[in-house]
């Protein structure tokens, strides 16, 4: 609150975003190192992917020849926890081969940072809306888009708010945390409601 003039002025400065690390910062370190050093919404990802082999482990390490640079659909923890408390499971009782086939659908090759994303308009009726790109993952496709905030016909300086719909499965759900950029890779951090196994 600032006093000027008599008046009181107020300014919200709330951003609402996952605590996955600074928003839209430099991580020193692999995509593995990122996620092992932000256990809250990492840990179980960590552990999924070991779970998932050896080629899965060495991309999220930057290891893997073919896919030097990526852009990464973040699952937290919130989502696999969910997951495994309604099937009553743990990673470990997960058909390995099918958790390498979740994370594959969430590695783009390629960065993709928020000022890449085209504006878009979903549809209510339809899979597709219009705008947006559809980006082929390493195992589906995926429809994503922003929104440009406007007021009164003029676009406000706010930042865009990221949306995907994973098109094999028509789940939608929005990006909480973009843009945190480990080496060779950059990650957006999935909302906590989406649920493990949305996007099949």
């Amino acid at each position: 609150m600032v006093l000027f003039g008599g008046l009181l002025f107020t300014a919200c400065t709330k951003d609402n975003f996952i605590h996955t690390g600074t928003s839209k910062g430099r991580f020193e370190g692999s995509l593995m190192e990122y996620m092992e050093a932000h256990p809250y919404d990492w840990s179980y990802m960590v552990e999924f992917v070991r779970h998932s082999g050896e080629d899965m482990v060495q991309l999220f390490e930057g290891k893997d020849p073919e896919h030097k640079e990526i852009t990464f659909l973040g699952i937290t923890n919130h989502s696999i926890r969910r997951y495994l408390l309604t099937e009553g499971k743990t990673i470990a009782d997960l058909d390995p081969e099918w958790c390498r086939g979740i994370i594959l659908q969430h590695v783009i090759d390629g960065k993709i940072y928020r000022k890449d994303v085209v504006p878009g308009e979903p549809s209510e009726y339809e899979t597709l809306g219009t705008g947006g790109t559809i980006y082929t993952t390493l195992g589906t496709q995926v429809w994503i888009y922003t929104i440009i905030p406007e007021a009164g016909g003029v676009t406000e300086n706010t930042a865009r708010p990221i949306y995907l719909n994973f098109l094999k499965s028509n789940e939608k759900c929005n990006v909480a945390s973009g843009d945190i950029e480990p080496d060779n890779c950059v990650v957006h951090a999935l909302e906590y409601a989406f649920t493990l196994g949305q996007e099949e």
